[in-house]
């Protein structure tokens, strides 16, 4: 009895340092990925072969390919790699995922070990950025140390009556082993983490080759099976890069299992024949069995970069937000002269408002669900490009007393729209609300409309600063003004229309319509003094 829950509690402690480990290095890597780090992996992606290489430190690092994936979807989302870029790298993830699960079968408890005490004491007492360096290391050795743990549980399994009968059901049953694999990864979101389990008690000889083999393959379509369920409420080029590892599996899982087949049926000397030549260890062989899958169709794939890049982009095409929100000025090096640079950045805000203007269409009645997000996390990508074109800016180039004063408006504007965007989240809640409570309530259609006509004509003053643009949105946006005026008439109209408990949220959504008002309104005397300078 103890011995069971000797070898339980193993195996469940392993899974939860494994899952705290993915959690805590995630959080450190976040800390690290700043956006120099960024633009970095983007320059050494350029190439095939350091994209490569670059996927494979990702999996050891992150040991999920979906998350490795999903760092790639990002990057692509911020225009910061192509598709094109972002191909190589999958592939790396998936040798790299290989090669840990081959590093895996031999015993690394001391370099473990080791690991875990140099990365928590500089983690204690390091100072950042080595701090969240070494709490990147500390992730990495506490991952290995859960699936050692799990490890050690699996094998003393073994011994048990059940769990020999379990396994028992899978002998002679190669697509059973095939369908348990591809369950347990999805559960588990890691193949790494279900191999290595799998390879202990391979170890321990309670698996057949044949059945370990389907059961390899298993958890790589699995993977894939998780990957395509976690991209399904993306769009465009994010989903094109998820459907990249969905499809590298699958044409992997294409080639190998009928081959598995025909060396079992035929005796034909294939896979299983290869990786036992180079091991007589039952779990070597299963790792390589995995590191066979992952690298078999890495050529065929390298050969085909531009054929899948374009399959992809007919399966999945670019979204028109997506194009958008792509930077268009603020690509490549930025001129010397201070003006110019400052005057791409302000082309590059415009289209910013655009997609202010995309978002609140989306609160329209009617609008489609995902809308206000795709125009959000538009904004959100093209705003990152910002900041660091104004930091470069302000350090390289010659500036003038003049250009100091642009510099300020310009990032006042940049304040104010990125408030602007947080208040259209803020409204969107309260008017759902209110068109569920209140279906005939008119407020909503009413301030939509008039903040549209508010943003349309700050998109004419970004464009163009004709004074009689600028001086008709301060108008609209002073407290008497229009603007004002309508959403409190708005307000007070639909009061009685309401139940008491949902007036709140009527409250609520007024305070954001005036919030973006007067946002608008600032973000316009910006956009006055830069005409003035």
């Amino acid at each position: 009895m103890h011995s069971n829950m000797l070898t339980a509690a193993t195996i469940l402690g392993g899974l939860g340092l494994f899952f705290f480990a993915l959690h805590f290095l995630g959080q450190n890597l976040k800390l690290l990925a700043g956006q120099a780090l960024r633009q970095r992996i983007a320059r050494l992606t350029r190439n095939p072969a350091a994209g490569l290489a670059t996927g494979t430190i990702m999996i050891l690092i992150t040991q999920s390919a979906a998350a490795s994936v999903f760092v790639m979807v990002g990057l692509v989302r911020a225009g910061m790699m192509t598709l094109r870029q972002a191909q190589p790298v999958i592939l790396g993830v998936s040798i790299g995922a290989s090669l840990t699960v081959l590093f895996l079968t031999i015993d690394i408890r001391v370099a473990v070990m080791l690991l875990l005490g140099v990365s928590g004491i500089l983690y204690a007492f390091g100072r950042p950025p080595a701090g969240r360096l070494a709490g990147a290391a500390l992730g990495i050795a506490l991952l290995f140390l859960g699936l050692q743990l799990m490890r050690e549980g699996a094998a003393g399994l073994e011994g048990q009556d059940w769990f020999q009968s379990a396994v028992a059901l899978t002998r002679g049953q190669p697509l059973l082993g095939f369908l348990i694999g591809a369950v347990l990864t999805v559960i588990a979101q890691s193949s790494v983490a279900v191999v290595v389990v799998m390879i202990a008690f391979q170890k321990a000889g309670l698996f057949g080759q044949a059945e370990a083999i389907m059961f390899v393959y298993g958890t790589n379509v699995g993977s894939s099976v998780l990957t395509y369920v976690l991209a399904g409420g993306l769009t465009g080029a994010a989903r094109q890069v998820a459907l990249y590892l969905v499809g590298f599996n699958f044409v992997a899982a294409v080639i190998l299992v009928p081959l598995f087949y025909v060396e079992t049926l035929l005796g034909l000397p294939l896979v299983a024949a290869a990786a036992q030549a180079v091991s007589a260890d039952p779990g070597t062989q299963a790792a390589l069995i995995y590191l066979i899958f992952n690298t078999a169709p890495v050529p065929l794939l390298l050969l085909g970069l531009g054929i899948t890049e374009r399959l992809l982009k007919r399966v999945e095409p670019e979204t028109e937000v997506e194009q958008r929100a792509r930077p268009k000025y603020l690509v490549g090096p930025l001129p010397d002269e201070a003006g110019i640079a400052l005057r791409l950045v302000e082309l590059e805000q415009a289209r910013l408002i655009r997609l202010l203007i995309s978002g609140l269409d989306a609160l329209r009645a009617g609008a489609a669900p995902r809308a206000l997000d795709d125009a959000t996390e538009g904004f959100d990508t093209l705003a990152k490009s910002v900041q660091p074109a104004m930091d470069r800016i302000v350090s390289t180039a010659n500036l003038r007393p003049e250009d100091y004063e642009s510099v300020d408006a310009i990032l006042r504007i940049q304040n104010n729209l990125e408030a602007v965007r947080e208040a259209l989240d803020g409204l969107s809640g309260a008017l759902a609300h209110l068109r569920r409570a209140a279906p005939e309530l008119r407020f909503p259609d009413a301030v939509v409309e008039g903040i549209d006509t508010i943003l349309n004509v700050l998109d004419d003053v970004a464009r163009g600063r004709e004074p009689a643009d600028i001086e008709m949105l301060l108008l609209m946006t002073s407290d008497d003004g229009n603007g004002a005026r309508s959403v409190r008439s708005a307000y007070l109209a639909g009061e009685d229309a309401v139940a008491p408990a949902d007036r709140v949220h009527l409250l609520a959504a007024a305070n954001y319509c005036e919030r973006l008002i007067w946002l608008a309104g600032e973000a316009c005397r910006s956009y006055r003094a830069l005409g003035s300078g």
